[in-house]
């Protein structure tokens, strides 16, 4: 059953200052003076967000690629999770290239927060069917450029680049993503540019005692 959200996630403004005020050099050449600049100015991203997911539970599902590839998998949960439209135009506007690098910091640790609330919502569910979850298997992150993007993303597991371009057009169908305003573009990115496709697979769960 499709499952269409949007959601809400936190500020987590001090946790995100402590780890830019790691970037000291950083954030002088991006012009900023003071922590509440600083503050302020991950308030002001914060602002912009209208986050947004469609995920569905597949079993047995046998999504066919092209003539030669397929994704074929037990039981999984193909999840879509875009951060909204706001921030694509104020990226677009940051002239200093060091600022910009400040905001996709504070960009991807809310793209990190959306991802783990989506994956505790599978999680719940995958509990509720008497199985459990693995690890989440990303078919497209968004580009990083100089930003230090958190170990979510950074370590993720992907699916191999080629079999993951041919499968993000065919999941986004699968899922309606348009419900959340989510496509490709012709270049094989995501519009909105913030945005996430992954998978979250299924097991059942190990009776005890049982080897």
């Amino acid at each position: 059953m499709r499952k269409i959200k949007r959601f809400k996630i936190p500020s987590r403004q001090r946790e995100i200052l402590r780890k830019l005020l790691r970037e000291l050099p950083l954030l002088r050449r991006a012009g900023f003076a003071s922590e509440a600049e600083v503050t302020a100015f991950i308030l002001a991203i914060f602002k912009l967000l209208d986050p947004g997911v469609v995920y569905e539970f597949n079993q047995d599902a046998h999504w066919e690629l092209d003539e030669q590839s397929i994704i074929h998998k037990e039981m999984f949960s193909a999840c879509a999770v875009t951060l909204g439209a706001q921030l694509d135009p104020f990226l677009d506007a940051i002239q200093n290239e060091d600022r910009k690098t400040v905001a996709m910091i504070i960009i991807l640790e809310f793209l990190r927060s959306a991802v783990t609330f989506v994956a505790e919502l599978v999680k719940e569910q995958a509990q509720k069917e008497e199985c459990e979850t693995l690890d989440l298997q990303f078919v497209y992150i968004p580009p990083f450029g100089a930003a230090a993007a958190p170990k979510l993303l950074r370590e993720a597991v992907k699916l191999e680049s080629t079999l993951a371009q041919k499968a993000l057009p065919v999941i986004l169908q699968k899922l309606s993503a348009e419900k959340i305003d989510l496509s490709a573009t012709p270049d094989g990115h995501l519009s909105p540019r913030i945005s996430t496709v992954f998978l979250v697979p299924w097991q059942k769960n190990r009776k005890k005692g049982r080897k």
